[in-house]
């Protein structure tokens, strides 16, 4: 897949390089490249006897943290397996955040596994439930910042690293581990020192070892500056914004093209729908306080989809699925629905509407599926999904409807459909008086329809959810038809 020029792709988002005085411009007459793997002069160095003679580097790892988490995706594992042979995109909440992860890295069957605030132990810990079943076909890995604010010497990241490296290496994988330079950040550079020893830690131990990457993204962070550009993050100094993802994604795309060519192709699909079949999914919460959950059949004979077990306000983190959906025939579709960029949940104790008429929404007037919905609250839940399994010589139509009752505020969702080509729709949500009798301050009427959509080559429709106006945006159900 050719990629955009970095600093044009950084112009569209706002950042315009040397027009931007935040965004110092990177031409030929920039100041040489600062290699961030070296740490200062004066700093200690790590100690290089871990790097070296064979021991259990396992040994009195701590505890991990995020059972729970690891539990939604190990018991989704059971009901809808991870693709073979995957690029594992693991990590801390930088993974966990990046939105444009499945779009950016389409040519790669992935399996997205980010969780906020993880360390390396955690990371290291968790391996033999979310890194090697898959038995992936390389692993792309940030993580080791929340380690050394925690506290962490630069060795015991390190020694994480190694037991990471044990495990796949002791299960017969030969997997390139792809390690993404701790970036530094303006709200961390207080600890830049520490995180530079590890980072070149890491690029020496990587040094003649090809099933070891180190991916200095640092070097294009810190032309920007010292600290980096607030450009590039929001408004907390630490996380990246979409000019600071185009900047990571322009370092990581072509050392993961490097380690792991890729070879995809479409997988083809046995048990695709016939053209005009449906597939419905509700999307929401399932406690009693919050959501709904469809009949199915429903009052029109519709077979639903239901996302899980899920409770108000809780977080759906990329890479959890529904999988094999079934039509509303209640036939095996052989597409999946999976969450590329985290949303919330939330419902009947927040404005859905419970009471839809089907002389305005038709076959959709479902309160199980219009009475909960999906939320996006700002880039710690950026909002998306994909839907796979498609095939690219097919085309569909795609409908979707939420619905927030909340007059304080007009709330507009904008959705983002990226496949083949790139559609986009609105929906205004929430608003005063915006139903359709004048009174109700939520949409109890208006539908986005999308047609003509092709999915990409490997049979992926991308769908983006986020704010256009207000401060949340919402999906509470979709509806995928193949055209022909």
């Amino acid at each position: 897949m050719p990629r955009p020029a970095l600093w044009p792709m950084l112009a569209l988002l706002g950042c315009e390089g040397a027009a931007d005085p935040d965004v110092p411009d990177l031409t030929d007459d920039s100041p040489a490249p600062i290699d961030s793997r070296q740490p200062p002069d004066d700093s200690p160095t790590v100690d290089t006897g871990r790097l070296g003679a064979a021991r259990d580097w396992c040994e009195g790892l701590a505890e991990p943290g995020y059972a729970d988490v690891v539990g939604t995706w190990v018991a989704q594992d059971a009901l809808n397996p991870p693709p073979a042979d995957p690029v594992l995109v693991i990590g801390s909440s930088s993974i966990r955040r990046w939105e444009r992860a499945g779009l950016d890295l389409a040519d790669w069957p992935i399996v997205q596994r980010g969780f906020g605030g993880a360390l390396l132990t955690d990371v290291a810990g968790h391996a033999g439930a979310i890194v090697l079943p898959y038995q992936p076909a390389a692993v792309l890995l940030f993580a080791g910042t929340n380690d050394i604010a925690a506290g962490h010497d630069p060795d015991q990241v390190l020694g994480d690293l190694r037991c990471l490296i044990q495990q796949l290496r002791a299960s017969g994988s030969v997997a390139p581990v792809l390690f993404i330079g701790i970036t530094p950040t303006p709200a961390r550079w207080s600890s830049w020192d520490l995180a530079s020893q590890v980072n070149a830690a890491v690029a020496e131990l990587a040094e003649g070892n090809g099933r070891l990457v180190y991916v200095d993204v640092p070097t294009a962070f810190l032309r920007t500056g010292q600290p980096p550009s607030s450009a590039l993050f929001v408004d907390d100094g630490l996380h990246l914004n979409e000019a600071g993802y185009a900047l990571w994604t322009a370092v990581v795309r072509p050392a993961l093209e490097a380690a792991r060519p890729p070879t995809r192709a479409w997988p083809g699909n046995p048990s695709h729908p016939a053209a005009g079949a449906r597939v419905l999914v509700d999307l929401g919460p399932s406690n009693a306080e919050d959501g709904l959950r469809p009949e199915s059949p429903d009052a029109f004979g519709q077979q639903w989809n239901t996302w899980h077990d899920l409770q108000g306000s809780a977080q759906v983190l990329p890479g959890e699925s529904l999988g094999d959906l079934r039509t509303t025939e209640g036939a095996a579709s052989g597409i999946d629905l999976v969450i590329t960029g985290g949303f919330r949940a939330n419902g009947l104790r927040n404005g859905g509407l419970t009471s839809p008429d089907a002389g305005r929404l038709g076959e959709l007037a479902v309160a199980g599926a219009t009475a909960d919905y999906f939320y996006t609250d700002g880039p710690d839940s950026p909002g998306a999904l994909a839907l796979t399994g498609l095939d690219p010589a097919r085309s569909y139509r795609l409908r979707l409807f939420a619905s927030r009752d909340w007059g304080s505020e007009d709330r507009v969702t904008a959705y983002v459909v990226n496949g083949a080509e790139r559609h986009t729709a609105s929906l205004q949500v929430s608003g005063a008086d915006i139903g359709s009798d004048g009174s109700y301050d939520g949409n109890d009427h208006a539908v986005v329809t999308l047609e003509g959509l092709r999915p990409d080559a490997w049979g992926q429709l991308f769908i983006d959810v986020g704010v256009e106006r207000g401060t949340y945006a919402y999906l509470s159900l979709l509806e995928l038809m193949v055209e022909g």
